[in-house]
């Protein structure tokens, strides 16, 4: 597959909160199919740290077409 085909996901400028054991981190993403804009949103993930691993316990995001100029 040559470089901008296929599928895409990037996320930029995330938001990274801890508390302990417990994190978030926010982010924008967009996804891009053959090189176009396909959708973008969010991404939401909960982490914990087990045995001084952190862990992703869920994902949550949002989802739209109408997305700003990329």
């Amino acid at each position: 597959m040559k470089p901008g085909q296929g599928f895409q996901e990037r996320i930029s400028d995330p938001a990274i909160e801890i508390d302990g054991d417990v994190a978030m981190v926010w982010a924008p993403f967009v996804v891009r199919v053959d090189g176009k804009v396909s959708n973008c949103g969010y991404d939401l993930f909960d982490l914990v740290r087990d045995n001084g691993t952190w862990k992703i316990m869920n994902v949550t995001f949002s989802s739209r077409t109408d997305c700003p100029a990329q």
